[in-house]
């Protein structure tokens, strides 16, 4: 005759109850979900968080670029007479100066690594300085203009030496050896007359087209526009960071609980 008490026993040596069984069967799902959705919940505040930052570093671009047309649209600085240029030249880099002076036919180079070049002229200013002048730009079909004659008042913006061109940079084309790759101001010195100022001049439409050339492309300089926004920028992806680990971190704890829970029992 079966003993009524042996399913009992039996379930006492397998070390649980068959109720206790289907908890611990149904219990792993509910673990498995809380573990996704905390990682889940950590991805899509790291995606926000990261989209927050790129929106802050667009404004800060686009605040940067537009202090940079802002300051080259300043009033111009007029350099007449005798003064110290290279003491003032970096306080006016990205900013119009008004220069009088003559052109110096015999320093024209072509500058650039692809066409359209940029056309540059040395000017002698009235103060005896020397300053180069990106008088327009000429394609490979076009021809270049010669400099005006006698005095000419101009105005352009002034800028530093142009960066050393990279290998990324290096012409995809054959070059004839005359034409610089760069305005490198301490190249034009080796063979133009001195004193130098310390940068040069890109004309505008006006100017450019008195002289019978279209008006070169400006690569203003960067300037920091709006370093809040970047520092903003930078925050938003140290939470998205922040946010996604420690989301992985809950989870990984919410796993370890339930192991812990079912080794008590």
């Amino acid at each position: 005759m079966p003993d009524p008490t042996e399913p009992a026993s039996r379930a006492s040596r397998d070390g649980a109850s068959p109720s206790a069984a289907r908890r611990g069967r149904s219990g792993r799902v509910p673990v498995r979900l809380t573990q996704f959705l905390l990682v889940a919940l950590g991805l899509v505040l790291a995606v926000v968080m990261t989209g927050l930052g790129l929106w802050q570093m667009n404004v800060f671009e686009s605040q940067r670029a537009s202090t940079a047309q802002a300051r080259a649209s300043q009033q111009p600085v007029i350099w007449s007479g005798n003064q110290q240029r290279h003491s003032e030249a970096g306080d006016v880099y990205g900013r119009r100066v008004q220069v009088t002076g003559s052109y110096l036919k015999d320093t024209q180079v072509l500058v650039g690594t692809s066409y359209p070049l940029r056309v540059v002229t040395g000017l002698r200013m009235t103060s005896g300085e020397v300053i180069p002048v990106v008088r327009g730009q000429v394609s490979q079909v076009s021809k270049v203009t010669a400099p005006p004659s006698g005095t000419v008042t101009l105005v352009g913006v002034l800028l530093a030496s142009d960066a050393q061109p990279t290998e990324a940079q290096s012409p995809s084309v054959h070059m004839p050896a005359s034409i610089l790759p760069a305005l490198r101001l301490e190249v034009l010195a080796q063979s133009w007359p001195e004193p130098m100022v310390p940068g040069y001049i890109t004309l505008g439409e006006d100017d450019a087209a008195r002289g019978g050339m279209q008006a070169a492309t400006l690569p203003l300089p960067k300037t920091d526009g709006g370093a809040r926004n970047r520092s903003y920028a930078l925050q938003w992806w140290a939470f998205a960071a922040f946010a996604l680990g420690m989301s992985i971190v809950f989870a990984r704890a919410a796993g370890k609980n339930r192991n812990g829970g079912n080794a008590r029992h």
